[in-house]
C-alpha cells in the first residue's frame, strides 16, 4: 500500500474502532471516544497538509471523517444541556431498574422536578385499559430490540444505541384516570451531559408506534 495512503486509511478506520470496539464491549466508551478523537486528529492534520500533498485525492478522502465530529459539536450547540426527558418533569416516573443498573461510573439518577425544557414531549391518553396499554407496550419494546422489566406501575426498559453502546434507561407509567388512560415516559442517559435530543426523539417515536397499535383513540400530546 502507498504511504500516501496509510494515513487517509487510518483516518476512516479509527473512527470505526472506537465506536464499535465500545459497542462490543471491547474497551469502555471513554477509551473509544479517545479513539475516535485520535482518529479525528488524523484527518485535521491530513486537511491542513492538503495543498501540500502528493496525493490530493486520498488525503481529501482522510479529511473526510472529520465532518461527523464537526456535526455533532453544532448539533450540541442548537441542543439544551439536558440527558434526562420525561412527558412529566414535574412527577417523572421512577428510574427504578436504573437504580440497580447504575454504576459509580455512570450519572446518579436525577431527582425530581427534571429540568423543563421547550417542546418536551406530552403524554399519551387513550380509552384502553391500563392492562392493554402494559402488554401493547412491552411487545412493542421488544420490537425494538429493549431489555424490559414489569415495575410497579408500568414497565422499566434499557436501550443501548446502535454506536458506542450506549446504555439508556427508560420508564413508563400507566395510570387509570375516570375517563381514560395516561401514559407518561421517561428516557435518560447514563453518560454525557447532553443526549443531543436522542431522549426527545426517543419517547416522541415511541408514543407514536405505541398510539398506532392502540387503535389511535388519542393522538400523542406532541407539542412542536
Amino acid at each position: 500500500m502507498p504511504r500516501s495512503c496509510l494515513w487517509p486509511l487510518l483516518a476512516w478506520l479509527l473512527p470505526l474502532a472506537g465506536a464499535l470496539g465500545s459497542r462490543f464491549h471491547l474497551w469502555p466508551w471513554w477509551i473509544g471516544f479517545a479513539i475516535c478523537f485520535i482518529g479525528a486528529l488524523v484527518s485535521l492534520i491530513l486537511l491542513v497538509c492538503l495543498p501540500w500533498s502528493r496525493n490530493r485525492y486520498a488525503s481529501g478522502l482522510g479529511a473526510l471523517p472529520l465532518l461527523l465530529p464537526l456535526l455533532f459539536v453544532v448539533q450540541a450547540l442548537r441542543m439544551p444541556l439536558i440527558n434526562d426527558v420525561s412527558t412529566d418533569p414535574y412527577n417523572p416516573p421512577l428510574l427504578r431498574w436504573a437504580a440497580e443498573l447504575r454504576t459509580a461510573q455512570d450519572l446518579p439518577i436525577n431527582s425530581a422536578p427534571l429540568k423543563a425544557v421547550e417542546a418536551k414531549p406530552g403524554p399519551l391518553f387513550t380509552r384502553a385499559s391500563p392492562a392493554e396499554v402494559v402488554i401493547e407496550a412491552n411487545e412493542l419494546m421488544q420490537e425494538l430490540g429493549w431489555q424490559v422489566r414489569p415495575s410497579p406501575d408500568g414497565l422499566d426498559a434499557v436501550v443501548t444505541t446502535g454506536w458506542f453502546g450506549f446504555q439508556d434507561d427508560v420508564a413508563l407509567r400507566v395510570f387509570a384516570g375516570p375517563k381514560e388512560t395516561r401514559i407518561d415516559m421517561r428516557s435518560a442517559s447514563r453518560q454525557g451531559q447532553s443526549d443531543l435530543g436522542t431522549n426527545r426523539a426517543r419517547i416522541e417515536d415511541f408514543l407514536i408506534r405505541l398510539n398506532e397499535r392502540l387503535g389511535q383513540a388519542y393522538k400523542p400530546n406532541l407539542k412542536p
